[in-house]
């Protein structure tokens, strides 16, 4: 198994702040989305039907995407924790499959995301 969206990790827990701030304690671990007093947040029918995706391979890195992404273009991110968020090609992508680096509006500031091409769409 690979992960879908690297660098981050999906958790399910009571969102209390202080069981959050207890996850920064973790080795490599930055912060969390939204921050302890407002943790971002997913439904879990939306976990569910990502993980769904996930597993029938539906965001398999070598499976072939239906777009070709440049530099500077804008994007939607259709599935997972970023679910309509608009993104920002960073590394472009001629090859039609893989993933591709975007810059995603979070936590007061642009984070780099690496998503596999599965989950973009065209604005």
């Amino acid at each position: 198994m690979m992960p879908v969206i690297h660098g981050y990790v999906l958790v399910q827990l009571l969102a209390q702040p202080e069981y959050l701030a207890g996850l920064q304690g973790i080795e490599h671990a930055i912060d969390v989305l939204g921050g302890c007093e407002k943790p971002m947040r997913l439904s879990d029918k939306e976990v569910s039907r990502f993980s769904a995706l996930a597993r029938g391979g539906k965001y398999d890195f070598e499976r072939p995407a239906d777009l070709m992404v440049s530099a500077g273009e804008s994007l939607r991110v259709t599935a997972g924790p970023f679910t309509n968020f608009k993104a920002t090609v960073i590394t472009p992508n001629k090859r039609g499959r893989g993933d591709v680096v975007v810059s995603i509006s979070i936590m007061g500031g642009e984070v780099p995301v690496t998503v596999p091409l599965a989950l973009l769409e065209r604005l």
